[in-house]
């Protein structure tokens, strides 16, 4: 990547957040067990709970919904732990007619509720009809139900579902983004999207839901007798912490037993530390930087009150030639990620694009003859351009969480980069629930964003559809930066229709590539996990994928269905110095161990000592960043 000969100049100090080894108090420390103490609770740090609405497994967005959904439920088809490909879940196998509209699916026969009913095809009928007939569950799946004709359990073992148009989608049914619901339960619920999440409920996975303290904690209890096979320990807790510091904290304490999303000074001190086993791998989460291209509904009713030059590509364009995402990595991340390109991470390298010669180049040079020879060659009496439809100047506030200390970084160095373009940006920190009540209602101009896209790209792209603008002048967290294009929206629908596997890429590249060039919003990096966990007590964690892959943040449980108290690991063959055996290394990790029967998602532990010099070493990197390229 080329830049421009201007230094960059960012030279303001950010506030760097780090954890020193300090005592933790704040939470009770069930999984600090004694020796003779037989029953075993996990304990996951993480931060965001008190972000989550609700726990209603049908109407998820988040990726802690997501995490908890996995643990208690099972979906059709999920996403195989090896290579991410579709892998049997309840659905043992399926198959399609030779006109591509028949999709069968076979249940698996031994497969119960934790209450002990039998999950049949009857179950999966119910759930997609209720996916189809209600409006706000249909709003979150209707890319893959609005396909459907008729969804038919023939059989307890057999469901059938007719399609009108041949969908690349039925292959997989979305994987863990549709848990199936017992119709003996929800069929009685009168307003199922309402459902919030209820204790003793019975699930399908390896988990039930035994308290949910709201913004606090969720405990899950495991299921004796869980059909694909019980984990090796008694509890799941997983435990809200308003700052990184005080989850490192707790770790050290005892009180947690792993967490994950270290930043790099947290990563390289837990490497030397003997009772901790750290672990990283090209990870899903995607940085970026959203712009409000001009909030409405679908009838074209304008909402929010983002500024009207952003609706312009030619000004978001610019924007783009000015952020330098290598040393944006360099800085926030210590080189632990990727150049964003798209909104489809390249660990998914079926569907993931290259840019190739469209690379944007890094040149603020560029970013200004872009805006020049859109007519934004007016300032106002502060040299800030003008806007030449509105007559406004070219300021523009820029959300960033204030409990992410990473973005505070990140923002010092956009604000002076994108000041080169005679652009003012006005920072304003916000706590990351009333970002997101901003941004859904459009009452932004820019914002950070963090996605975390799954396998199937069809999840991600669809919020860039102008199907997902809201159909009322409400708040919405259906959209992405309120995007709207025809041209893009027929090839979304082209996409879907394509069983090819070679010629559906095609298509969702040109989607990508379309997105890159128009700049809805800017994809800054995508991060490296870095995890760590406390290997004295916890070990045979799985990775996804299995081989070099993650431990929190995947599409499937395979971690924490996997993961073994460290007592229990001689008694199973495994290691209780953690998954890989050796501290720091877990590419290896559980690779003996399917997940089978896994539901989704898991987390790493960490036990942490930062001391002050990571300050000095952060603020050496930055300043020494300027003369980077």
């Amino acid at each position: 990547m080329t830049t421009t000969t201007n230094m960059r100049r960012p030279m303001r100090l950010a506030a760097v957040t780090v954890a020193l080894a300090l005592p933790a108090s704040a939470v009770a420390a069930p999984a600090a067990q004694a020796a003779d103490d037989e029953s075993h609770t996990l304990i996951v740090g993480t931060s965001g709970l008190d972000n989550i609405p609700h726990m209603n497994p049908l109407d998820s967005g988040w990726l802690i919904q997501g995490e908890l959904n996995n643990l208690m439920y099972d979906p059709l088809i999920r996403w195989s732990q090896d290579d991410y490909s579709p892998s049997p879940g309840l659905a043992t196998d399926w198959e399609v007619s030779d006109d591509e509209l028949t999709w069968t699916y076979y249940m698996n026969p031994d497969a119960t509720w934790s209450d002990g009913e039998p999950i049949t095809a009857h179950d999966a009928a119910f759930t997609f009809n209720l996916l189809i007939e209600n409006p706000v569950f249909n709003g979150r799946h209707g890319e893959l139900v609005n396909n459907f004709t008729s969804v038919e359990a023939t059989d307890d073992h057999t469901l059938v579902i007719e399609i009108e148009e041949p969908s690349a989608l039925m292959a997989h049914l979305n994987g863990v983004s549709i848990m199936i619901m017992p119709e003996h339960v929800w069929g009685d619920i009168e307003n199922p999207d309402e459902y919030h999440g209820e204790p003793g409920q019975p699930t399908s996975g390896a988990f039930e839901l035994a308290e949910w303290r709201e913004g606090e904690q969720v405990r899950l209890t495991a299921v004796e007798d869980y059909w694909a096979g019980p984990v090796a320990y008694d509890e799941f807790i997983l435990q809200n912490f308003q700052t990184p510091e005080a989850m490192v904290q707790a770790l050290q304490a005892g009180e947690v037993d792993l967490i994950g999303g270290l930043n790099p000074q947290q990563y390289e001190a837990l490497e030397a530390a003997d009772h901790i086993t750290t672990s990283t791998g090209p990870g899903r989460r995607l940085q970026s930087l959203n712009f409000n291209t001009g909030a409405q509904t679908q009838d074209g009713e304008e909402i929010g009150d983002g500024h009207p030059a952003l609706r312009d590509p030619a000004v978001r364009q610019a924007i783009h030639h000015v952020i330098d995402k290598e040393q944006l990595i360099q800085v926030a991340m210590d080189g632990h990620a990727i150049a964003g390109v798209s909104l489809v991470p390249p660990i998914f390298s079926d569907y993931y694009w290259e840019p190739g010669d469209e690379l944007v180049e890094v040149s603020a040079d560029i970013g200004n003859q872009i805006l020049d020879d859109a007519g934004y060659d007016e300032r106002d009496e502060n040299g800030v351009r003008i806007d030449p439809e509105s007559g406004e100047s070219l300021v523009f506030r820029l959300h960033y969480h204030s409990d992410r200390p990473t973005y505070a970084i990140i923002k010092d160095f956009i604000v002076d980069w994108v000041a080169e373009l005679d652009i003012v940006l006005e920072d304003i920190a916000m706590d990351t629930t009333p970002l997101n009540e901003e941004g859904d209602a459009g009452r932004y101009d820019i914002e950070f964003g963090t996605w975390n896209p799954g396998p199937e790209a069809t999840g991600t792209l669809v919020y860039h559809t102008c199907d997902r603008l809201p159909a009322e002048p409400e708040p919405t967290d259906l959209t992405f930066a309120f995007y709207c294009n025809e041209e893009y929206d027929a090839l979304f629908e082209a996409q879907l229709a394509e069983s090819d596997l070679e010629a559906r890429s095609e298509i969702l590249r040109e989607m990508q590539q379309l997105l890159y060039l128009e700049a809805p919003s800017i994809q800054m990096y995508y991060e490296n996990q870095l995890e760590a966990y406390n290997s004295d007590r916890w070990g045979n964690f799985g990775t996804q994928p299995s081989a070099g892959g993650m431990i929190r943040e995947q599409q499937g449980a395979f971690g924490y269905e996997a993961a073994l108290p460290a007592g229990a690991a001689d008694e199973a063959g495994g290691d209780d110095d953690g998954a890989a055996g050796d501290e720091g290394d877990t590419e290896a990790a559980a690779a003996d161990d399917d997940g089978a029967g896994a539901t989704p998602w898991i987390i790493a532990a960490v036990v942490i000592l930062v001391v002050a010099a990571a300050v000095v070493l952060l603020m050496r990197r930055r300043s020494a960043a300027d003369n980077r390229e």
